[in-house]
């Protein structure tokens, strides 16, 4: 799966169906308040052999925020608030693929965005970190290495 055969959206989702990945990507997400398309996005330029710079990082985390709070974060709050009650299903599916639609199209535009960045050269620990807002330590720092183990793991091949 390179760039020139998949867009990041469609890469991401062959990704997170990927054994093993949504579950750890899920938990850093909600565990650790981490946001999901940036750690995408942070595999999708390792397995490239690329990197954001920090300053880099810093500037998409806040273009990317501001997507995520007025876009992806209320329609999560819908589909979860649907997800318990029975006579909702219907309901709960139309939020369920309206978040997945959002999520898609913000990784298209984070695509996009990267045609005019500069990138260098990390392995993985680092294009992980470089995506995350928090401290890495405690459960976050544990999440991501399980998450690199498990990639480094499946993508290997692929490099």
């Amino acid at each position: 799966m390179r760039e020139t055969t998949f867009g990041l959206p469609q890469w991401a989702q062959w990704l997170y169906a990927m054994d093993g990945v949504a579950p750890l990507l899920l938990a850093l997400q909600d565990e650790c308040d981490e946001d999901v398309l940036l750690l995408l996005l942070a595999i999708w330029l390792w397995q490239q052999r690329r990197a954001l710079p920090a300053s880099r990082w810093q500037a998409l985390q806040a273009e990317q925020g501001a997507w995520r709070e007025a876009v992806i974060l209320p329609a999560r709050e819908a589909r979860r608030s649907l997800a318990g009650d029975p006579q909702s299903q219907a309901l709960y599916q139309v939020a369920k693929q309206t978040e997945i639609e959002a999520e898609l199209n913000q990784l298209a535009r984070l695509g996009a965005w990267l045609g005019c960045s500069e990138l260098t050269a990390a392995d993985l620990s680092a294009c992980l970190a470089g995506a995350c807002e928090g401290a890495l330590s405690g459960r976050r720092a544990e999440l991501l290495e399980q998450l690199a183990r498990r990639l480094e793991q499946e993508l290997s091949s692929l490099l």
